[in-house]
């Protein structure tokens, strides 16, 4: 098939040429027909309702109406190959519809879910349960890729919770941080003490002796990079850098400026030619921590070149302009009992330039923490 021989070497993106071109030279197929003949050219396994190969899980869905709104597949399956890109292919009488469905990408589970919990998973997606757009992309094969590695930033885990909430109206695991006056007033301040603080002495030597735990432990670091998955990945460089196991706290590090501010430092890992949409942090912790007075957030960076074997950092305020514009809330993360969790997107390759200087707008930046305080409470499902 044409289509498919231009789809290129991506595994993914040949399946979805031949799915696209399959359906337009056999109009009204029926979904057995288009599995049987997607398993037969990739040598998929059939795992009862779900077609499986080495670099993705497949699910055919038939849909009669235009809605879509039929059950596709259970959430114990979705965990099953939550690993790898999980597609839903509806199969509707006037072509074809794909989805990526895995995890971070479901609202909730619909049908059979009432004994659904973090220790019991059961119950089934519908197809209107999949996000049709995520952080402003749209939920369509040209951007699975991006998707899914965006996905690959959280955790089975992090994944069932949000979607346990949300499906039982259960009490929320965390807590929405209430400021009072003062509260509020310290957190909004902390844009103007990170203006203050970014870009002096104390923090530059800060970041100079960051830069060197890194580079004593190149070697260890390097080694840790090779690591494909990307949560195992970060894990084992912060506990290299920090020397410590990583507790998954808001912060990995704390450090305090002789001038009294309070720097609480979280790392992030990001390596070179690989697109990343890393996890940022909890807006209620965030919140919480702020309202105490005379702290500062950041993120020290670092990014690897596997290639060249070469590693670059950076220490930047969560409300460093570049930051707090790639800074996107993930609102289908909220519950009625929190705020949710926030997400950096696009290319921050920026800051490691040699000739970047941090910069804080206070304006931008109290605009922004003010936003947090004030986000809404997620209605129920």
């Amino acid at each position: 098939m044409e289509d498919e021989n231009q789809a290129g070497t991506n595994p993914l993106s040949q399946l979805v040429a031949f799915l696209r071109q399959y359906a337009r030279e056999h109009p009204g197929c029926t979904k057995d027909a288009l599995a049987k003949a997607a398993a037969n050219r990739f040598g998929l396994v059939k795992d009862r309702s779900v077609f499986v190969g080495p670099d993705y899980a497949i699910r055919f869905s038939t849909a009669n109406r235009e809605s879509v709104s039929n059950t596709v597949v259970g959430l114990e399956k979705i965990r099953k190959y939550d690993h790898l890109p999980f597609i839903v292919c509806i199969v509707q009488s006037h072509g074809i519809q794909l989805l990526l469905a895995n995890a971070t990408f479901l609202k909730k589970v619909s049908h059979s879910s009432q004994k659904l919990r973090i220790d019991n998973i059961r119950g089934s997606i519908n197809a209107g349960d999949i996000l049709r757009d995520y952080l402003g992309i749209e939920n369509t094969p040209e951007n699975f890729d991006t998707l899914f590695d965006t996905h690959r930033e959280f955790t089975w885990a992090e994944n069932l919770a949000r979607i346990v909430e949300r499906t039982n109206a259960i009490a929320a695991t965390g807590i929405r941080f209430k400021p009072n006056a003062g509260e509020r007033r310290k957190i909004l301040d902390s844009a103007k003490l990170a203006h203050e603080v970014v870009g002096s002495p104390a923090y530059l030597q800060l970041e100079r002796e960051l830069s060197q735990a890194v580079e004593a432990r190149l070697v260890a670091i390097l080694r840790a990079a090779q690591t494909d998955n990307i949560n195992e990945r970060g894990n084992r460089i912060e506990q290299i850098i920090t020397d410590a196991e990583n507790v998954h706290t808001l912060h990995d590090l704390t450090r305090k400026l002789a001038s009294g501010p309070e720097i609480r430092i979280d790392i992030k890992t990001k390596l070179f030619g690989l697109a990343s949409n890393p996890k940022a942090y909890n807006i209620d912790k965030v919140l919480r921590v702020l309202a105490g007075g005379n702290t500062l957030l950041c993120f020290f960076f670092v990014g690897i070149d596997r290639d060249r074997r070469q590693v670059s950092t950076r220490l930047v305020s969560v409300v460093d302009r570049p930051i707090l514009r790639a800074t996107r809330i993930q609102f289908h993360w909220a519950g009625r009992n929190s705020r949710g969790v926030t997400q950096l997107t696009g290319d921050l390759a920026s800051i490691f330039n040699a000739a970047y200087r941090g910069f804080v707008d206070v304006a931008e930046a109290e605009a922004f923490l003010d936003s947090l305080i004030n986000l809404k409470a997620l209605p129920p499902a």
